[in-house]
C-alpha cells in the first residue's frame, strides 16, 4: 500500500511504498501545468538531459520525482 506525506514547506510529497519487504521513500515535487520542466514526457531528448516518463496527478498539481 503506498502512503502520502505532504511536506508544507516546498508543498512536496513523500511517497512511502513496500519494496521487497522494505519501505522506500522518494520524493515528488509539485508543478502546475505552465511550470512542468522541459524535459517532462519527452523520453528521448536532443541533449545530455534524461527526459520524465514517471509523474503522477493529484489535487491538481502534476507530481515529478525531485532528484535534487
Amino acid at each position: 500500500m503506498n502512503i502520502l506525506k505532504t511536506v508544507k514547506e516546498d508543498s512536496s510529497i513523500y511517497l512511502e511504498a513496500e519494496f521487497a519487504g522494505n519501505k522506500v521513500y522518494t520524493k515528488w515535487r509539485a508543478y502546475k501545468v505552465g511550470e512542468l520542466p522541459k524535459n517532462f514526457g519527452c523520453l528521448e531528448y536532443e541533449t545530455d538531459v534524461e527526459g520524465i516518463s514517471e509523474w503522477f496527478n493529484y489535487k491538481g498539481y502534476t507530481y515529478v520525482r525531485d532528484n535534487r
